[in-house]
């Protein structure tokens, strides 16, 4: 039995060593290797300790161990980041399938992704959000001055500025969050910049679910229009 074990080194695994140094570098793990050779995966071990060669070979094995771990960090911060499986791939000179096997078998690599994709998701959230009810933000304005003697004089000015709610994000917002209220046949008030307030204070009226009869909504309607027409006045 073990004369018989020991050959299939010279039968199963020498022919084939540039096969194995592929799927090494491809990711496969020593019991994926020793099912593809068709022998144990304690043969495997058996014959990593007697032949270096193979075990040259397999040194190189275990990317999980020499390319994921240490930039797990890194991976985190692609994710984040909103970078596809194929751009993460691309970056640890893996393949795809590899990525999703490793995913599939180290649970803190898929941990990592899920919050990856949980932040991302978040950060979104939030724009979008502020999209929906408007924000203030800082713009930084170069001014050049001259003395009187010609000598110029650079300055940044900080200038204060509103961005108002955008009609496009509320109606985003509300066809997802509330499909059955707000389908595509339902108007949203237009995007002007006089009726900010009106326009904010429905849409948090809405997600506050202080709306609740249609005829409520037209009421808030009828109030912006004569808003409207007393600015046209």
């Amino acid at each position: 039995m073990a004369n018989s074990v020991l050959t299939k080194y010279y039968t199963h695994v020498e022919p084939r060593l540039d096969e194995i140094e592929k799927w090494v570098d491809e990711g496969c793990t020593k019991a994926e290797i020793a099912r593809l050779l068709d022998i144990s995966l304690w043969a495997l071990d058996d014959y990593t300790k007697k032949h270096p060669q193979l075990a040259k070979i397999l040194k190189k094995d275990d990317k999980w161990n020499t390319v994921i771990l240490p930039k797990l960090s890194d991976i985190k911060d692609w994710l984040v980041n909103g970078a596809t499986v194929r751009e993460v791939c691309s970056k640890l000179a893996i393949s795809p399938d590899t990525w999703y096997r490793y995913c599939r078998e180290h649970e803190i690599l898929m941990e990592l992704v899920n919050m990856g994709r949980s932040v991302l998701c978040n950060q979104v959230e939030k724009s979008l959000l502020k999209l929906c009810t408007g924000y203030d933000y800082e713009e930084l304005k170069t001014i050049v001055e001259e003395d009187k003697n010609g000598k110029k004089r650079t300055k940044i000015e900080k200038i204060k500025r509103h961005q108002p709610p955008s009609a496009q994000a509320i109606a985003f917002f509300l066809r997802n969050r509330m499909p059955e209220e707000w389908s595509d046949k339902k108007e949203l008030i237009l995007d002007t910049s006089q009726n900010e307030e009106a326009r904010k204070k429905l849409f948090l009226q809405m997600i506050n679910g202080e709306l609740e009869k249609e005829d409520d909504i037209i009421d808030c309607q009828e109030e912006q229009q004569r808003t409207d027409d007393e600015y046209m006045q």
